[in-house]
């Protein structure tokens, strides 16, 4: 009996041994997950090259901020991400690079408000109420450049979000047909910890993005709303920049 069973294991192809083949599987995998991981973290990114800037590095802008939300606390402030963007938004505005805010964020439950948190906090900071317009359905990257296209008139855009968030920002909005260019708040200051959450949430968010491209999601849109120092054209919008990127 043993000798049978012997003589019949030669005949099986050698990849088909579970062993065998369960390494083949994990190798598969591995590669797959690299070239996913490099296209993920080296590769998107490179959609945004030159259209990133640090807020000491930013040139004039001649145009509005879009600052995306990042979640408020229980008692209604921004949470520390947050603040880092309006705060990045806010030395852009007093340096004179940008003229206008739109913040844009979620506030699908009545208890949950990120816009009017986040215009609160400027208002706070002395900017003119009429210079900060909020935009609340703003749920998603996704949602906010699309209506801020389409809702507030921005084809050409800046938009303030934190480094690990920035090179999504840039692809979804180009991919829209936007020209847009952003301003990075790092978060080197937070705990490692909260850095590698940051980045693990992104590398989904990332893949996506992707399928927000192949697939375009419904977007909660509405009648175009007026904004504060519109263009008679929007073609003279962002000269300063043109100049500065390459």
């Amino acid at each position: 009996m043993a000798s049978s069973e012997s003589a019949r294991s030669r005949f099986i192809p050698r990849i088909a041994r579970p062993g065998r083949l369960a390494r083949w599987v994990w190798v598969i995998f591995t590669l797959l997950f690299l070239g996913d991981l490099f296209w993920t973290i080296e590769k998107f990114p490179s959609h945004s090259h030159g259209r990133v800037f640090s807020p000491l590095q930013a040139p004039t802008f001649n145009a509005p901020v879009l600052v995306l939300g990042a979640g408020i606390y229980s008692d209604g402030e921004p949470t520390a991400v947050l603040e880092g963007r309006l705060r990045a938004a806010l030395d852009l505005y007093r340096a004179g690079k940008v003229t206008w805010f739109l913040v844009s964020g979620d506030n699908r439950a009545a208890n949950y408000n990120e816009p009017q948190a986040m215009r609160r906090w400027l208002l706070k900071q002395g900017v003119p109420p009429d210079l900060v317009i909020a935009d609340y359905a703003g749920r998603r990257t996704y949602d906010s450049l699309k209506r801020a296209d389409v809702v507030f008139g921005l084809r050409h855009l800046v938009v303030v979000t934190s480094d690990f968030h920035m090179a999504r920002a840039i692809y979804v909005g180009r991919n829209q047909g936007l020209d847009i260019y952003g301003v990075q708040d790092s978060t080197r200051e937070h705990t490692l910890a909260a850095r590698i959450s940051f980045w693990f949430r992104e590398y989904g968010a990332r893949h996506k993005a992707l399928l927000d491209t192949w697939f375009p999601p419904s977007t909660r849109l509405g009648p175009r709303e007026h904004t504060p120092g519109e263009l008679p054209n929007p073609e003279q919008a962002l000269p300063a920049l043109q100049k500065a990127t390459p």
